[in-house]
């Protein structure tokens, strides 16, 4: 009987190359399971704040500018006067302007400005002619600088200037034909004339500048 070489030399070959492929594939197998098991590392991601801080702004705060405060004007005042009825005209100059004339006994302010005089600390004055039962009101006050303004622009808002009484700017005279007032500033003092019978300046002069002459 004779042998075919060829067939049994294939066979073992055959049986090596299989067991070659068996240990590879064993080998990568075993490779495989040596990895690590799949898992990635988690990695950390930054994350963006949703609420972002405002930067602070500066708030600007409005102050006030201070405002000059106006002076109050000085009240109207007036400071006693240093004389008396019997001093504003003494008997004598009752006498050598109307024999007819005395002190009223019963005499009480009557007129606008004899009852202002005696508000503001004056005097107010009172001589009656016998004969006619005329009474001439005499007042006088200090008054100060804001009420002797006040009293000026009374009386040249109810009457006239007038220059006669005396020279200006020391003497200011005004005259109010409605009222029959004769009004003077000077020297600090105010004097005030009345009678309803003076109907026009040169009616009051003589007795204003006797009064004057007595300050």
């Amino acid at each position: 009987m004779t042998l075919s070489s060829s067939s049994s030399f294939t066979t073992p070959r055959r049986l090596r190359s299989a067991l070659a492929l068996t240990g590879a594939a064993l080998a990568l197998f075993a490779l495989a399971g040596c990895a690590p098991e799949g898992g990635t590392e988690p990695t950390a991601s930054p994350t963006a704040s949703s609420g972002a801080t405002a930067e602070p702004t500066a708030t600007a705060t409005a102050t006030a500018e201070p405002t000059a405060t106006a002076t109050p004007a000085p009240a109207p005042e007036g400071t006693a006067v240093d004389k008396s009825c019997d001093q504003v005209l003494t008997a004598d100059d009752v006498y050598a302007l109307n024999p007819n004339f005395s002190v009223d006994p019963g005499y009480a302010a009557t007129s606008d400005t004899a009852v202002t005089a005696t508000t503001y600390s004056g005097i107010s004055c009172g001589w009656i002619n016998q004969s006619s039962g005329e009474v001439i009101e005499v007042s006088l006050a200090m008054p100060n600088d804001s009420l002797a303004n006040n009293l000026k622009d009374a009386a040249l808002a109810n009457g006239d200037i007038v220059p006669t009484y005396g020279t200006a700017p020391e003497v200011e005279g005004y005259f109010s034909p409605g009222t029959g007032t004769a009004q003077v500033f000077a020297n600090g003092y105010w004097v005030a004339v009345s009678s309803p019978d003076m109907i026009e300046p040169g009616d009051a002069e003589r007795v204003m500048s006797t009064v004057l002459a007595n300050l």
